[in-house]
């Protein structure tokens, strides 16, 4: 057993909402951290902070532990536990991805995981640990919320240093020529285009299949004869050669953007990041899609989630959406459409889609800052810029 409960069950503190971790402990490939306290949790997964109490430290892919890798300590971390049900394949093939996304891109700009690890448990369900380095000062949305309290606002030069970070992390997703050798990208013996499985398009649930030994994942031996049975049936593979491919996050917003103590924005959460260019052929792959924007919804996704049909593409460019509503945010304290809904109760959906917002009629930030985040709230994407294009934009600001 994974969890070692050494005081019976959770005691509770204070009212009965916090949860005592003091004397809580588990194992990650033999790795023994005490829970310190819950950061987050949500339907099918949680997020600690832990701290190693024996075993050698782990070091980032992206660091080396040193005080500038911007990390805490080497001796605390963030742990994701993601709990899949039994019988819930789709659920254990997304969590695979995801553990392979944070191998995949190699960039101090977005984040990397330290260890992993996938857990049968006795009742046939599989628990999946994911091991991070600790960043104390929080996310951007923090940062936003703080500001808010103290009635501070953020300088135009310094909301430019933060949002080129963001930039560069997205540069490393879109760039598919910035992959690591040691993740290789699958490629299918079916026309990705006319493919009915949107899984395999969208890459809601990608099939690693062979390529599960160039990820840092650990299995105990049911988990790793389980995946065996089963992730080959989400494709059928017939080849494994390296095919450059762009990446898109399709969920970024204030909250995924982490800080190092030195103030370096990271991209976190890949839990979305799949591949970027996607063609709608079917309507199976239409109905599945809409579900999945049904459910992950957001006020910083692109218009092109809200009006899927078939033959729509997606692109990088529903990334670079994203990063104007981000902008704004920093700049004003709230997404834009957001903003547009409390003003003039319009839907939030109906907003985005229409590519309807405004600033405020007094702002202390100049015009061309302005503009690169009305070039990037474009509804059409062909008329958004590229990442590259608007890291450009910035950094001419910067000089």
């Amino acid at each position: 057993m994974l969890w070692q409960w050494l005081s019976g069950p959770l005691s509770v503190l204070c009212c009965g909402f916090c949860p005592d971790f003091s004397n809580t402990f588990l194992l990650v490939n033999g790795r023994k951290y005490s829970i310190v306290r819950l950061l987050k949790e949500d339907d099918m997964s949680f997020l600690y902070l832990v701290r190693l109490e024996d075993g050698m430290p782990l070091l980032s892919a992206a660091g080396n532990g040193d005080d500038d890798d911007g990390y805490e300590s080497v001796n605390t971390y963030t742990l994701k536990r993601i709990r899949c049900p039994i019988g819930n394949i789709s659920n254990v093939s997304d969590a695979m991805r995801e553990i392979d996304n944070y191998k995949r891109f190699q960039s101090p700009y977005v984040v990397s995981s330290v260890d992993s690890q996938v857990i049968q448990e006795l009742d046939g369900a599989k628990t999946i640990y994911i091991v991070f380095p600790h960043y104390p000062l929080g996310s951007l949305q923090d940062s936003i919320d703080d500001r808010i309290l103290d009635g501070t606002f953020v300088s135009e030069s310094e909301c430019i240093r933060i949002m080129c970070g963001i930039a560069r992390g997205l540069l490393c997703l879109h760039d598919s020529s910035s992959a690591p050798r040691g993740v290789r990208t699958l490629t299918t013996g079916v026309d990705e285009g006319t493919s009915d499985n949107v899984n395999a398009d969208f890459n809601l649930s990608d099939n690693l299949g062979d390529d599960r030994d160039k990820i840092s994942a650990s299995y105990t031996d049911e988990a790793g004869l389980s995946m065996d049975e089963h992730l080959l049936e989400l494709d059928s593979i017939s080849t494994t050669s390296v095919v450059p491919v762009s990446y898109s996050h399709k969920m970024l917003s204030p909250s995924n953007i982490i800080f190092s103590s030195n103030g370096l924005p990271i991209i976190s959460e890949l839990g979305s990041c799949s591949k970027a260019d996607v063609e709608i052929k079917t309507a199976k792959q239409l109905n599945r899609l809409r579900e999945w924007v049904d459910d992950n919804f957001n006020s910083y996704m692109a218009p092109e989630f809200l009006d899927l049909k078939t033959n729509s593409k997606l692109s990088t460019k529903v990334d670079v959406w994203s990063f104007g509503c981000i902008c704004y945010a920093l700049l004003f304290g709230m997404n834009p459409f957001e903003r547009e809904e409390q003003l003039y109760g319009a839907s939030i959906k109906y907003a985005i889609s229409t590519g309807k917002f405004s600033f405020p009629s007094q702002s202390r930030y100049s015009d061309s800052i302005l503009d690169i985040i009305r070039s990037c709230l474009q509804v059409d994407p062909s008329e958004r810029p590229s990442v590259s294009i608007v890291l450009n934009n910035l950094q001419q600001l910067q000089s």
